[in-house]
């Protein structure tokens, strides 16, 4: 018997196993760069974040970071098959550990962009557009640039993750009902 999305989603939201994920990295390839926080959101909860206390050494996060999300039953991303779960996995790489095993996987990004059209696809614009109470957070570029310098740094990414995985789960609240599919 296969369930349909919407009773699938039903399910999952209901039993505490749904959950949004994003992270943080010092550069957007895995080899050269590291994570810095992982965010894990259960649906209509609070975040859990796993955060490094220097860039560069993310082994113990990425681990924890894998345990959490192989805990849970369903996964919502923000262009997270591409970048989020790919990048944890190269890290795990890296330290000898195993890939993350598969769930079921919402990727919003994917998601909207084959059911509605708008002029621009980032997640901070349609959370504007759709007015939602959670707004993606700005970094600057200097906070960026000089990451590994300060732990203040680490703290405003650690607090930029976590506004995502609530800004995630708000543009999953208002748009789930167009969710038709959810693949691993």
């Amino acid at each position: 018997m296969q369930l349909e999305a919407q009773d699938f989603l039903k399910m999952v939201e209901k039993g505490k196993g749904l959950v949004f994920v994003d992270i943080e990295s010092t550069g957007l390839k895995g080899d050269y760069g590291s994570t810095l926080v992982v965010s894990v959101k259960p649906y209509k909860s609070k975040p859990i974040s796993f955060v490094v206390k220097q860039p560069g050494h993310d082994q113990r996060i990425v681990k924890e970071a894998k345990e959490a999300l192989e805990d849970a039953d369903c996964w919502v991303t923000y262009y997270g098959k591409m970048f989020d779960i790919p990048f944890l996995n190269t890290r795990l790489l890296r330290w000898g550990e195993r890939p993350i095993s598969k769930r079921p996987h919402i990727d919003m990004y994917f998601m909207l962009k084959s059911n509605i059209v708008t002029a621009r696809k980032s997640q901070s614009h349609l959370l504007l557009w759709l007015g939602t109470q959670e707004q993606k957070m700005g970094v600057s570029a200097d906070t960026w640039a000089q990451i590994g310098l300060d732990t203040k740094n680490i703290t405003t990414m650690t607090k930029r993750c976590e506004s995502d995985v609530m800004g995630l789960e708000n543009l999953y609240d208002k748009t789930k009902h167009l969710i038709r599919e959810i693949t691993r």
